[in-house]
């Protein structure tokens, strides 16, 4: 905790304040820091600092069961998992300096089974954190760590396993523990590359804990090219990455941001970033050029060749789910692009073509006619629908303009066009008629079907309408003339007693019949909810 700070406030008083305190991660790496330089200036290769060494080691082990207690991470299963394989290099470590006290060296040894028993248990670890990262899966993230890994594989067969193989005199025993070391290692950098290429927060205990296994993967391979050469030394820098990565791995799991390194995430839709293509990129020519220009170029390109051939499948994979993301988000787009266009020539309510879409099939009809008298426009407007939106309500009224749009819609044929207009009007755009005596029969279904009772909110509703007919003539120049004789009539129709339909006679039927412009935009009642709605027209 924090020392608490006396200052005096405004009014003279006293006043506590807490000073932050000092997050125990940090501490940890603070005092890591110091442990790395008393660790160097130790004599080399000594017993004291092999000693240093181990519990500078234990202590990352410590430190993340620490960790894992304090924060209580939903998930402690991955956590677990890799500080049982840190324990077991720390374990490794304490058996030989035991073998360093009592003057051997054995190999294979003891410390070797312990060393390689620690790779499984931390990949497990990272799988299942990668698993939970990922919730609903990443396959290109996986892809992408798998040809990384594979471009790895062959660099370690070329520098690392192959030399080890050849001319070594050892037994088979031996030779298998002495590539079992680079074939783990290849395991950690595969389930490495897929933290790394997977989605997920990269919070700061998640830089720590990727900063930890890529300073082992590098210590790993130096090492072992170091002992291939015979120059490696014990206590030297090599062994620093080892203690830089146990002090990386305790401060991760310290880091509170650790209890959500196990959230799920969302799979973002992305393309190829740069750092990833120039990965990828490096990862195809990495066959080639060690076939060109490696050490021993001439022999031992069946392993090589079948890697570079697992990298050309690996690639095509990538390039296929790159097509199919491409081809989902084509379809995505056309799908929205449809969707905004039925929307955009749609009444939300009733699903019917709205007025503006109206107009314009209707001035199409007019340009296509093959004759005149075959386009007839019917205009239908409720009666008495305000009574029944003041009584029953607002939503009741909705779903009486619902249904009636519904039986209009079962009178028409197929090829004809229904429209709501707004409020309770209604327009019927009629195509290739015989005569006016069609568009009658048409107007007498429409009318017969709204006599039947309709049910709304639960009750039985009568409701009626008037309907206005008009046919193109050979005067006609605009599609105006056409709607506007159509509303003159359904006025009529109205006027002479409602529940009735009224073909447009002639010039003498507009007479107190106020003009509306068809042609140009009009507002349309819209159901908006936790707003005020518009009336319609009193009836």
């Amino acid at each position: 905790m924090g020392r608490p700070v006396r200052r005096r406030d405004a009014s003279g008083w006293m006043s506590r304040i807490k000073r932050p305190a000092i997050q125990l991660w940090s501490a940890y790496l603070a005092i890591g820091v110091l442990a790395l330089v008393v660790h160097a200036m130790l004599e080399t290769g000594s017993l004291p600092q092999s000693y240093f060494y181990d519990i500078v080691g234990a202590s990352a082990v410590a430190a993340a069961t620490v960790g894992i207690v304090r924060n209580a991470p939903d998930r402690r299963m991955p956590w677990i998992l890799m500080v049982a394989g840190q324990a077991m290099f720390v374990a490794g470590d304490l058996m030989w300096n035991w073998y360093e006290i009592i003057g051997e060296a054995p190999f294979p040894s003891l410390a070797d089974v312990l060393y390689l028993a620690g790779y499984p248990f931390l990949a497990a670890g990272l799988f299942l954190l990668i698993r939970r990262r990922m919730g609903g899966g990443n396959r290109a993230g996986l892809l992408d760590a798998a040809i990384l890994t594979t471009a790895a594989a062959i660099l370690s067969w070329t520098f690392i396993i192959r030399p080890q193989m050849a001319g070594t005199g050892l037994d088979p025993l031996a030779v298998g523990i002495s590539l079992a070391y680079p074939v783990m290692d290849l395991l950690l950098i595969g389930v490495a590359m897929g933290l790394l290429t997977t989605p997920g927060a990269r919070t700061t205990s998640f830089r720590l804990l990727a900063g930890s296994l890529l300073l082992l993967v590098i210590a790993d391979h130096v090492y072992a090219v170091q002992n291939l050469d015979g120059t490696y030394i014990s206590g030297g820098p090599i062994d620093t990455l080892y203690l830089v990565s146990y002090l990386c791995f305790g401060a991760a799991a310290l880091h509170p941001s650790m209890r959500h390194l196990t959230d799920p995430h969302p799979v973002a839709v992305t393309w190829l970033g740069p750092i990833r293509m120039v990965g990828l990129a490096l990862a195809m020519v990495t066959g080639p050029i060690l076939v060109t220009i490696g050490p021993d170029s001439a022999s031992g390109l069946v392993v090589v060749a079948a890697a570079t051939a697992l990298l050309s499948l690996l690639v095509l994979a990538r390039l296929a789910g790159l097509v199919g993301l491409l081809e989902r988000d084509v379809d995505q787009r056309r799908k929205l692009e449809a969707q905004l266009s039925f929307q955009a020539f749609h009444d939300p309510l009733t699903g019917l073509v709205n007025r503006r879409r109206f107009v314009e099939q209707a001035e199409a009809a007019l340009a296509a006619r093959a004759r005149p008298g075959s386009v007839a426009a019917l205009f239908l407007d409720l009666d008495d629908f305000k009574t029944v939106n003041d009584s029953l309500g607002h939503a009741a009224g909705d779903e009486l303009l619902v249904t009636v749009a519904e039986r209009i819609t079962s009178s028409l044929r197929h090829t004809d066009v229904a429209a709501r207009l707004g409020g309770d009007e209604f327009g019927v755009l009629l195509f290739d008629i015989p005569d006016v005596a069609y568009a009658q029969g048409v107007a007498g279904r429409l009318l017969l079907s709204l006599q039947e009772p309709l049910t709304v909110a639960g009750q039985l509703v009568d409701v009626g309408a008037s309907i206005g007919i008009a046919l193109d003539t050979d005067a006609m120049r605009t599609v105006d003339d056409l709607l506007s004789d159509a509303d003159v009539a359904m006025y009529q129709a109205k006027a002479q007693g409602k529940g009735r339909s009224q073909v447009f006679a002639g010039a003498a039927d507009r007479s107190d019949v106020p003009e509306r412009a068809w042609s140009e935009p009009r507002t349309v009642r819209r159901p908006v909810v936790g707003l005020p709605r518009l009336e319609p027209g009193a009836s």
